[in-house]
C-alpha cells in the first residue's frame, strides 16, 4: 500500500516561536491568535521578516496568522516533544544576551567582599496558580448527581510566602473558590497558621540577572519543580544555579532566599562562588573555638551566620558579640576553593586578628586526621556564611532576591485571570517559557534604546540605594 504524502506545515517553526513569545504578553492563546489574524499586525510581522530573513521568505508565509488550532497542534506535535532542547537553546541565548547588556561581565574587576548587583545572579521559586481548582476528577453533590472535574495533574498544594503578591493573589481567586465548594478535596489550609499561605498550582524556578533600570532583567534559566522532587526546590534550584555558574565566567555568586541550606552553600562555595541569603531562624548558636594567645583568653561561637565571642557582663552573665569582619579571602586549589573571615578580635592587650574559615564543610581528608568538620561534628556552611545577614553588603544586596518577586508579579498579570492557562507540567513550562522571551526582548530593545543605562539613576534615586559603580 503506497503511503500518502504528508502536506508541507502552513507555517514555518519560527511563527509558532513568535506565537509563544506572544502569548506571553497577551496572557491567551486565544486572544494572541485573534492579534495575529488581524491584518494590520501581520503585515507589520511580514516586513519583520523580510528585514530579518529575506522577501523570498516573507512572501512564502500565509496571507494572515495562525490560528489557536493550528497553534495548539504545534505545541503538541513540535514543541513539547522539544522541551528540554528548547530550555536549553533559550539558556544559551539568553546568557548571550546578558553579556551583550554588559550583564555577568568576565572582564570587569572583583571584588568577593562587595560585588555589583549586575555581578550576580537572582533565582526563586513561584506557584502559578492552577488553571482549576478542582483536585478530584469526580464528586457528588447533595442531589446525588455526580459530577466530572477536569484535573490539573501537574498542581498540587504548594507553601509560597507571604505579602502583597499573594494577598493579590488570594483576592484574584475569591469568586472562583466560592464556586467550587462541592468540587474540590479538603483545602489543607483549614486549621493552618495564617501566616502560611497555601496555593493550589504548580512550582518553578526562575533565575534571573539585572542591571539598576527600567526594564533591564534578563532571566537565564527556569524549571519547573515536580511535587515529588526529591530536595524540593532547593534541589532543582540548585542544579540550575550551578548551570549557570559553569557557563558564565564572570558571575559571582547566587542571591538566593532561605530555601537554601548549609549543603548548597557547600555547593556553591567550592565552586569559588558566593552565595547570598539569609541565615535559617532555627540556628542555634555553636561553639566554634578558644583563642589563646598567653596573657588572653577568647572564647568563639558561630552565632547568625558569622563568628561572634562570648564576652562576660558585670550582671555575671555572658552575651555574644559580633566580631568585626576586616576581609573575605578567597583562595584557590587545584580542585576546589576555600573561604575565610579575616576578623579583628577586640582586647584590651591590643587586638587581634584572627582568620577563620567559612561557607564550606570540610570533609575527612581535607583537615588533619579528626579535625575535618565532619568528623567535629560541625556543619561550617550551615552556621558560618560568607556575607553575613548584618553587614552593609548583605544589606545593599539582599534586595536584589527580593527584587525577582517583581518579575513573578508581571508573570501573574499576564495570565488570564491570574491563573496558569495550560494543564500538565510540559505545556505550562512553555506558558513561563514564553514569558521569559517576552521580557527577555523587552529588556534587548530597552539596552537598543538606551545602551549607557542611564535610567540607573533614577531607579536608585526611588528606591534610597546609590547605584553601582561599573
Amino acid at each position: 500500500m503506497g503511503c500518502r504524502d504528508s502536506r508541507p506545515p502552513a507555517f514555518p517553526p519560527y511563527v509558532y516561536l513568535l506565537f509563544l513569545a506572544l502569548r506571553g504578553i497577551h496572557g491567551s492563546a486565544r486572544y494572541c491568535a485573534g492579534e495575529l489574524r488581524d491584518q494590520a499586525v501581520w503585515d507589520e510581522i511580514r516586513k519583520g521578516v523580510a528585514h530579518h530573513l529575506g522577501r523570498d521568505e516573507a512572501r512564502r508565509l500565509p496571507e494572515t496568522g495562525p490560528s489557536r488550532h493550528q497553534w495548539q497542534y504545534a505545541q503538541s506535535t513540535l514543541f513539547i516533544p522539544q522541551l528540554g532542547e528548547l530550555a536549553e537553546t533559550f539558556a544559551d541565548l539568553a546568557l548571550a544576551q546578558a553579556l551583550r547588556q554588559g550583564l555577568l561581565p568576565p572582564e570587569a574587576r572583583r571584588s568577593w567582599s562587595s560585588p555589583q548587583r549586575h555581578q550576580l545572579i537572582a533565582g526563586d521559586g513561584t506557584v502559578a496558580k492552577s488553571p482549576t481548582l478542582s483536585t478530584v476528577p469526580y464528586s457528588v453533590d447533595s442531589n446525588g448527581v455526580r459530577r466530572r472535574h477536569r484535573v490539573d495533574p501537574a498542581s498540587s498544594w504548594q507553601k509560597e510566602g507571604g505579602g502583597k503578591r499573594d494577598e493579590e493573589h488570594e483576592n484574584g481567586s475569591a469568586a472562583h473558590r466560592d464556586k467550587a465548594t462541592d468540587t474540590e478535596a479538603k483545602d489543607p489550609r483549614d486549621g493552618k497558621d495564617s501566616d502560611d499561605t497555601m496555593v493550589l498550582g504548580s512550582k518553578f524556578v526562575v533565575f534571573s540577572t539585572r542591571h539598576r533600570g527600567y526594564f533591564r532583567r534578563v532571566f537565564l534559566r527556569y524549571s519547573h519543580v515536580p511535587h515529588d522532587q526529591e530536595g524540593g526546590e532547593a534541589a532543582v534550584a540548585l542544579k540550575l544555579a550551578c548551570a549557570i555558574l559553569d557557563a558564565a565566567e564572570g558571575c559571582l555568586g547566587v542571591l538566593y532566599d532561605g530555601a537554601f541550606r548549609g549543603m548548597h552553600r557547600d555547593v556553591i562555595a567550592r565552586r569559588g562562588k558566593l552565595l547570598i541569603n539569609k541565615q535559617h531562624k532555627g540556628a542555634k548558636p555553636r561553639y566554634l573555638r578558644t583563642l589563646d594567645y598567653g596573657r588572653c583568653r577568647h572564647e568563639l561561637w558561630a552565632n547568625k551566620g558569622r563568628a561572634h565571642e562570648r564576652v562576660f557582663l558585670d550582671t555575671g552573665t555572658t552575651t555574644l558579640l559580633p566580631l568585626p569582619i576586616l576581609k573575605l579571602q578567597r583562595r584557590a586549589s587545584p580542585h576546589t576553593h576555600r573561604w575565610y573571615h579575616v576578623l579583628a578580635v577586640p582586647c584590651p592587650r591590643g587586638a587581634h586578628e584572627h582568620r577563620e574559615p567559612v561557607g564550606i564543610t570540610t570533609a575527612p581528608g581535607e583537615r588533619e586526621d579528626g579535625q575535618s568538620d565532619i568528623e567535629t561534628g560541625f556543619h561550617r556552611a550551615e552556621h558560618l556564611l560568607q556575607i553575613p545577614d548584618a553587614t552593609g553588603t548583605h544589606q545593599a544586596l539582599y534586595g536584589g532576591r527580593e527584587d525577582t518577586e517583581a518579575g513573578f508579579s508581571q508573570l501573574d498579570r499576564s495570565l488570564w485571570n491570574r491563573q496558569m492557562i495550560a494543564f500538565g507540567a510540559d505545556a505550562q513550562s512553555l506558558v513561563i517559557l514564553g514569558f521569559l522571551l517576552a521580557q527577555n526582548a523587552t529588556s534587548a530593545a530597552r539596552f537598543q534604546e538606551d545602551p549607557t543605562y542611564s535610567d540607573a539613576g533614577a531607579e536608585a534615586a526611588e528606591d534610597g540605594t546609590r547605584p553601582p559603580k561599573n
